[in-house]
C-alpha cells in the first residue's frame, strides 16, 4: 500500500511538505522550503515537494492508494468541506503534473493526530508498539492547541484536547515577538532563557486549563487565533518595552520557558501509568530544554521518549501518510534521512559544472584541516535529513574545543554570539562527556561533564549544557563516523561541532548547487563530503 501525506493546503500557512509511506515504511519526506528556498515556505503548497518524493521513491501517481492531508478542513471556521478541499488538492497537484486518479481517495486527519503519528515511526526498534502514549503541544491546529493520546493494540484514543485559550505554543510565540525576534525564532528565545535571572524572571500568570474531551470543534472565527496572539504580544511588551536590556529580555525568556515547562510537566504528572514508549510532538517539542525535563520524567518511569526529527509542522506530511496506511501503529522510519540522495560521483560532476574543482580527500585529511588549521567546512553527503536540525548530511562542521572557532562560525552564519552551537558525538563520547538522555536527532539538552567542559568549549552553552546528536546505526559506518573517529585520534574526543548548512534566513541546503552557493556566500573554508573536497573561493 502506498500513501501520500501532505501539509500545505487548507489550514496550513507554513512548513508545506510531502511524504510517502510504502507498505508501512516511510521512504521519502521533503519540506517545500528545501526546494523553493523560502524558509518555512510561508503560504506555499507542496508544489515541488510532492513531485520530489515521487521521484525519490520511483512511484507513479497511479500507484498511490490514498492521499491524506494533516488538517480537518471543516473545523477551520472557513466554511470548507472535505469534498471541496479534496478537489482543490487534486487540482493543485494536477497543475504540477501530479494527476491523482479519481478512484484514489483524498482523506483528512486531525492536525494533532497527524503530529502524534509522525512520531510513531521513529520509536526505537525493539520497543513494543501495542502501548504508546503521546503528548502533542503546538501553537494551534484547526481549533485546538494540543492533545494527549493513548495507542493501545493498534487503536488510538484521544484522551483530551487542549483549547486555544490554553495554548502554550501561542504563549511562547508571543514572548518571542515581544522580545524582538521574528516568527519562527522560538529557538532563540530558548537559548536566551539560559541567561535569565531566576530571581528577576517574569512569573507569568497561569493559562486556563482549557482541556476537553471529544471531537475538535468547528472554530467560530479563524481570526480568534490572531487576536489571541496579538493580545499576548501586547501583554509581553509591557514587560520588555523598546530598548529593554539584554538581561531584561532574558528574564522574560526564562519566565515563559519556565511556565511552559511547568504546564507540560503538570500534564504528565497526572499520568498514573506510563507505557514503555512515549511520543512528544508538535512545534513545542523542538524545545530541547523542556525535552530534557520530559526525558528525565520518562527515564524515571522506564519509558523510552521518542521525538520525531520534524516535530514541527514539517512532520505533518509524515503523520498524514502514516494515518492513511493500512496499519499506522506498525509504520517505521529507518532514519531521518528521507530526502534526495546524491552519489559522490554525481556531486563531483555537478560541482565541476559550477566551475569548482573537487579533489580526493580522506576523513583524516579533513580532520587535520579542522583541528590544525581551524578551518570551517560545509559538509554535503548522502540523503538529506528531514526537520530543522543538521544531522550529518547537510551541515557546517568545525572543531568543538575552540571558542574562537565558535565565534568565527557564528559570524559566518550570521548568528547572535550568545546562541549555542551543538555537537555530533559517537555513543562512547556521549557516555564519557554528557549526563542525560541521548538523542539521535539533536533534540534533548544534556549537562556536560566537568571533565569535558574544556574539550567541548565551542558547543557548551552558558548553563553548561549542550544538545548533542548521538550517532546511531543509520550512520554507523559512513564517512561522517569515520571523521569523528579521526578527530578522536587527534583530540581525544569523538566530537565535532555540527550546525545547519544555511546562511542566515535561508533554509538548509538540499542540492550540491545549493551547498556550493551557500559555502561561497558564507565564506566557508571548504566544502567536503564522502571522499572529496572543494576549496571555497572568496566572494
Amino acid at each position: 500500500m502506498i500513501t501520500l501525506g501532505l501539509n500545505g493546503f487548507a489550514g496550513a500557512d507554513h512548513d508545506a511538505a510531502a511524504a510517502l509511506v510504502i507498505d508501512g515504511r516511510v521512504v521519502a519526506a521533503v519540506e517545500e522550503e528545501r526546494l523553493n528556498r523560502r524558509r518555512h515556505a510561508p503560504g506555499d503548497e507542496p508544489a515541488l515537494a510532492v513531485p520530489e518524493v515521487l521521484r525519490i521513491a520511483g512511484v507513479k501517481t497511479g500507484d498511490i492508494d490514498a492521499v491524506c492531508h494533516g488538517w480537518r478542513p471543516q473545523a477551520l471556521g472557513l466554511g470548507l468541506t472535505e469534498r471541496h478541499t479534496g478537489e482543490a488538492i487534486r487540482d493543485a497537484l494536477a497543475s504540477v503534473d501530479v494527476a491523482i486518479p479519481k478512484a484514489t481517495p483524498v482523506t483528512f486527519v486531525d492536525h494533532h493526530l497527524a503530529h502524534f503519528w509522525s512520531g510513531v515511526p521513529f520509536i526505537a526498534p525493539g520497543l513494543a508498539r501495542d502501548e504508546v502514549d503521546g503528548l502533542v503541544i503546538d501553537g494551534a491546529g484547526e481549533s485546538t492547541s494540543g492533545a494527549y493520546f493513548r495507542l493501545r493494540h493498534g487503536s488510538v484514543e484521544k484522551v483530551w484536547n487542549l483549547g486555544l485559550a490554553g495554548s502554550l505554543g501561542l504563549l511562547y510565540e508571543a514572548a518571542t515577538s515581544a522580545i524582538g525576534f521574528r516568527r519562527g525564532d522560538e529557538g532563540k528565545t530558548m537559548g536566551l532563557a539560559s541567561y535569565g535571572r531566576e530571581q528577576a524572571m517574569d512569573r507569568l500568570p497561569a493559562l486556563p486549563d482549557d482541556r476537553f474531551a471529544g471531537l475538535i470543534p468547528v472554530l467560530g472565527d479563524r481570526d480568534e487565533i490572531r487576536r489571541q496572539h496579538r493580545a499576548g504580544v501586547l501583554r509581553m511588551r509591557a514587560l520588555v518595552p523598546a530598548g529593554a536590556s539584554f538581561n531584561r529580555r532574558a528574564d522574560l525568556a526564562l519566565g515563559v520557558q519556565s511556565q511552559v515547562e511547568a504546564q507540560i510537566m503538570g500534564y504528565l504528572g497526572e499520568q498514573t501509568e506510563v507505557p514503555a514508549a512515549f511520543v512528544l510532538a508538535g512545534g513545542v517539542a523542538l524545545n530541547c530544554s523542556i525535552n530534557a525535563t520530559v526525558a528525565r520524567w520518562c527515564a524515571g518511569r522506564g519509558a523510552a521518549l521518542t521525538i520525531p526529527p520534524p516535530a514541527n509542522d514539517g512532520g505533518i506530511a509524515i503523520g498524514a501518510a502514516v494515518a492513511a496506511s493500512a496499519d499506522p501503529a506498525s509504520c517505521v522510519a529507518e532514519s531521518a534521512f528521507l530526502g534526495r540522495g546524491f552519489t559522490p560521483e554525481e556531486i563531483r560532476s555537478r560541482l565541476a559544472a559550477l566551475g569548482a574543482t573537487p579533489l580526493d580527500h580522506s576523513p583524516g585529511e579533513l580532520a587535520d584541516r579542522l583541528v590544525d588549521r581551524d578551518q570551517i567546512c560545509g559538509w554535503f553527503e548522502g540523503r538529506a535529513e528531514i526537520g530543522p536540525r543538521a544531522l550529518g548530511k547537510r551541515a557546517v562542521l568545525a572543531r568543538a574545543d575552540s571558542t574562537r572557532t565558535r565565534d568565527r562560525l557564528n559570524v559566518l552564519k550570521g548568528r547572535e554570539s550568545w546562541r549555542p552551537l551543538a555537537p555530533s558525538v559517537l555513543p562512547e563520547e556521549f557516555e564519557a562527556s554528557f549526563l542525560g538522555t541521548p538523542s539521535p536527532h539533536m533534540l534533548i539538552n544534556c549537562a556536560v561533564a566537568t571533565s569535558a567542559l574544556r574539550p567541548l568549549a565551542g558547543v557548551v552553552h552558558v548553563d553548561n549544557t549542550a544538545r548533542p546528536q548521538v550517532l546511531g546505526a543509520d550512520l554507523a559506518e559512513g564517512p561522517y563516523v569515520a571523521l569523528l573517529r579521526e578527530l578522536r585520534q587527534r583530540t581525544g574526543h569523538a566530537v565535532v561541532t555540527c550546525t545547519s548548512f544555511n546562511p542566515a534566513g535561508q533554509p538548509i541546503v538540499y542540492s550540491p548547487e545549493d551547498a556550493y552557493r551557500a559555502a561561497v556566500a558564507m565564506g566557508l573554508d571548504l566544502l567536503a563530503g564522502d571522499g572529496w573536497c572543494v576549496s571555497v573561493p572568496r566572494p
